[in-house]
């Protein structure tokens, strides 16, 4: 019993470590915000990847019901000021997964083809001989 106990806490830290990485790898706010404003070209794009966009859907949604439900996994009205541990790590973990996707987005749009293309300009050639 004692080692099932360890081996939980285990993976629940290991989980933290992941959590407190991937909100490090996103820029801890300035970075995530600017990438906030890709977010409608990142939805509208057809070539980016569905399983991506579910991904980040799925995450805003897990994290608005989690902050509006009244369950929580470490209740405030039993250890007051620590029980917000739990919904810091929430936010942490949607920032650091829809800071990801974002990011994979980024790449493989600016090593597409598509994003050496320039649309809607409107071109005249002038003959320099008259």
């Amino acid at each position: 019993m004692n080692n099932k106990f360890l081996n939980m806490i285990n993976r629940l830290l290991d989980w933290f470590k992941l959590v407190l990485v991937r909100f490090k790898n996103a820029g801890f706010g300035i970075f995530f915000i600017k990438n906030l404003f890709m977010l409608p070209d990142f939805f509208k794009d057809r070539e980016a990847n569905v399983f991506s966009k579910i991904k980040v859907v799925f995450t805003f949604l897990v994290t608005i019901f989690y902050f509006m439900s009244s369950i929580d996994f470490i209740p405030e009205i039993l250890l007051g000021g620590l029980g917000f541990i739990d919904d810091v790590f929430i936010l942490m973990w949607s920032i650091g997964v829809i800071n990801e996707e974002i990011n994979t987005y980024k790449i493989e749009f600016e090593n597409s083809p598509k994003s050496k293309v320039i649309e809607n300009v409107k071109w005249k050639i002038h003959d320099d001989e008259e």
